[in-house]
């Protein structure tokens, strides 16, 4: 258990609640909140590494790797001083065709990012539900994306984060064949050292409604204590898979109406 690391992924960051309840609601964290998890972990003496500090096992004992996904303007404006604060690295998973639209990050932000230490990789080109895909849909996603990265901030791009979290087997060969080192899931649990040539990375989703207990019960791997959340994720996983994503996404959102 000691090398095994927790992957967190977070989204978008606010200053006030989110009243409105939608799809996105559960991924919108206060900024409040993720300063006093990074708070935590610079008090209790946690070192944040890179993906790539990982695939080369440069592992220390009290270690967590910071994703963002999506690319939202609260990384920037919200996320990257409190970082800044800590010195702590982060990596952000951005969709190019996304950047500059509103509410989501410009070129330039990324350089300033990147030039203070930040790192970037793809999730895609446009965000699709990439199983949806023809085989030539799919590889231009992965690849042009990849492209269009490399070209902002002058270095190779190596991992990839699956939009929505759907992936197979094929799909994992198609990243790998694009080039990439990682596939970056969400699914639940531990990174693990391996010494295999491509990474199939498992990743703690922090929602809105995650507390500095739990938080902490996950970076120090208190797994007994993550039972329930496990056997949420595992059936979340199943679930996705028998319904697909169509019917998945619909049947949340009804979900998350009927709650408000």
């Amino acid at each position: 258990m000691k090398n095994e690391v927790p992957i967190l992924e977070y989204h978008d960051l606010s200053e006030r609640p989110h009243k409105v309840r939608d799809f996105h609601s559960p991924y919108i964290l206060l900024n409040t909140k993720f300063y006093k998890q990074m708070e935590w972990l610079s008090k209790n003496g946690y070192r944040a590494l890179t993906i790539d500090d990982l695939l080369r096992n440069n592992i220390s004992e009290k270690a967590v790797v910071l994703t963002f996904d999506d690319g939202h303007i609260s990384n920037y404006k919200l996320a990257f001083p409190i970082l800044m604060n800590f010195n702590f690295v982060a990596t952000f998973f951005v969709i190019p065709e996304f950047l500059s639209q509103k509410g989501y990050i410009t070129r330039q932000q990324i350089l300033e990012m990147y030039e203070q230490g930040m790192k970037f990789e793809s999730h895609s080109l446009t965000h699709p539900y990439l199983l949806s895909l023809t085989k030539e849909e799919i590889i231009l996603e992965l690849r042009k994306s990849k492209e269009k990265i490399e070209e902002i901030i002058n270095s190779d791009i190596n991992h990839f984060s699956v939009p929505y979290g759907f992936y197979n087997k094929y799909l994992v060969r198609c990243v790998n064949n694009a080039g990439y080192k990682s596939l970056v899931t969400e699914d639940f649990g531990y990174y693990k050292p391996k010494k295999d040539s491509f990474h199939v990375l498992p990743r703690f989703t922090v929602k809105s409604q995650t507390e500095l207990s739990k938080f902490t019960n996950i970076v120090e791997k208190r797994k007994l204590k993550l039972i329930n959340d496990y056997l949420e994720a595992l059936f979340i996983q199943n679930f996705k898979r028998i319904l697909g994503f169509k019917v998945y996404i619909r049947l949340k959102s009804l979900a998350l109406k009927a709650s408000i």
